[in-house]
């Protein structure tokens, strides 16, 4: 397997490859330095280097690679990156060509993981294996989450990664040292926004699997599935895709204030998702109404988030307004936002904790001065407005529509009711960690609402059904109604009153 690597990474015109080696390492070494030769003129170029972990040696993936720091800071500047790979796992050139051409330090990344997204048929993934959930906001190839125990995910790990020398020293001296596993130093790197994906893009690779694993994934196979009978007598086990779903009761309930960080996330940004393209259209339909307002210009307005979750509705456009401001009634978001904000725009970035009822309240309590005596743009966007209480909804747009004033913009981005029937099938059902399971009884196709056992509750909205929310309801001017795929964004302020 070993001299299989070898040839492939050859094959990819790597230059110099570092081999850790330990139990039986000597032979293994004798054995590799062998082949090469009498495959001399096919490996003309390529550079071995051993380094000999001991025979007794029985550490990780992290141990080998603390043990070749030394060396990797020899061949490698800090900003350059090298590949990692196993030699159970077998990879086409074209993947190792990929890797070696990725420069990590061109937009500040740590790491990369090589991610299989095609999931459709795989069955009888072993224990062990890593799983990765994409991060839309962040780019198209960005992980926010990776582990082994993931609720919902878009992709697996394929075995290999490509880090810089300076995350290496890192992990070198992180507090764990050699006892952290390369899973829980990915997802730091994750948490942090810097760790890439490079998808596999339907090249060939595989795992070559241990017989332990192997049993592994044979028990897995007997415990999950259908189990049918065929007509002539054999017995077959149905299996779909490997997704996990937690329904049990921990997992249940609709307490906005507890909902943690994980379970929102992992339901609401899971790779392939309903509402993928709205974060982008959500990103465009603001980020001009600021830029007419002055962007981030000193003049420039202030953006405000009713209902800001994780934060991930604003990231995109920090700077597209002079300051920017997110509040949530829920303190783990809150938390979770001020801790992922980047030191080069804290300056201009705030999240507050709140009551949306009482938005211009909070807002003058909480806010500098300096900050309100401009224009402002306040949003509710993601549908947060549909999973409000009736008498909370009513009082967030009289409170958006008096913070926007006359010379700024209220926007509500709904969930469009044409396109609920999709969601329901194709987003609530697929996540029940988010609102529980459900039956079509829970359903209201006519109403586009769902509310389910656990009392989670949306409301859709149509085009026209938005239009007059605003007219009618809100008694605001209304100043663009725009669908596009899964959202209705609204853009509204206070009614000029003729002169």
């Amino acid at each position: 397997m070993v001299s299989h690597a070898l040839w492939q990474l050859n094959s990819a015109h790597f230059e110099t490859v570092i081999v850790a080696i330990g139990h039986q390492g000597d032979e293994v070494q004798n054995q590799l330095e062998k082949y090469m030769q009498t495959e001399q003129e096919n490996f003309e170029g390529l550079n071995l280097k051993f380094v000999n972990l001991g025979g007794d040696f029985r550490g990780g993936r992290v141990a080998s690679l603390i043990a070749c720091r030394p060396l990797v800071d020899e061949l490698l500047k800090p900003t350059e990156s090298f590949v990692i790979l196993g030699a159970d796992r077998m990879f086409d050139d074209g993947l190792l060509e990929k890797a070696a051409a990725m420069d990590l330090n061109k937009n500040g990344d740590e790491a990369c993981v090589l991610v299989e997204s095609d999931l459709e048929g795989m069955i009888g993934l072993p224990p062990s294996n890593v799983f990765v959930a994409t991060r839309p906001l962040k780019g198209a190839d960005r992980i926010y989450s990776i582990g082994t125990d993931l609720e919902t995910y878009s992709g697996i790990g394929a075995g290999m990664m490509v880090s810089t020398a300076a995350s290496l020293k890192q992990l070198v001296d992180s507090p764990g040292g050699k006892g952290v596993h390369i899973v829980d130093w990915l997802s730091e790197i994750a948490k942090r926004g810097t760790l890439r994906m490079l998808k596999t893009d339907g090249l060939m690779w595989f795992s070559v699997e241990t017989a332990e694993n192997a049993e592994s994934t044979s028990k897995g196979l007997q415990r999950v599935g259908q189990e049918c009978e065929l007509a002539d007598g054999r017995m077959v086990r149905l299996m779909g895709l490997p997704r996990k779903i937690d329904t049990n009761a921990s997992s249940k309930g609709a307490d906005w204030a507890e909902f943690s960080v994980h379970k929102w996330q992992s339901a609401a940004y899971a790779s392939k998702s309903f509402f993928q393209d709205l974060f982008v259209d959500t990103t465009d339909f603001v980020g001009k109404l600021c830029d007419e307002l002055g962007g981030n210009s000193d003049s420039g307005p202030i953006l405000i988030e009713v209902g800001c979750g994780t934060g991930e509705a604003l990231v995109p456009l920090w700077d597209r307004a002079k300051y920017t401001v997110g509040m949530d009634f829920n303190p783990h978001f809150i938390g979770f936002c001020k801790d992922n904000v980047p030191e080069s725009v804290q300056a201009n970035v705030m999240h507050i904790q709140g009551d949306a009822g009482e938005l211009e309240a909070l807002m003058h309590r909480e806010i500098p001065e300096e900050w309100m005596n401009r224009p402002k743009v306040v949003i509710c966007v993601g549908n947060t407005i549909g999973i409000m209480p009736p008498d909370l909804k009513v009082k967030c747009y009289q409170e958006m529509k008096r913070m926007a004033g006359t010379d700024g913009y209220m926007v509500v981005v709904y969930w469009n009711g044409n396109k609920f029937g999709d969601a329901v099938q194709n987003f609530y059902h697929k996540n029940p960690q988010l609102c529980g399971p459900f039956t079509g009884a829970n359903v209201n196709l006519a109403e586009c609402r769902l509310k389910t056992p656990q009392d989670y509750s949306t409301k859709w909205t149509k085009p026209e059904e938005a239009r007059m929310i605003f007219e009618q309801d809100v008694d605001a001017e209304v100043v663009e109604v725009l669908e596009k795929g899964v959202g209705v964004m609204v853009a509204a302020r206070v009614r000029q009153t003729a002169a």
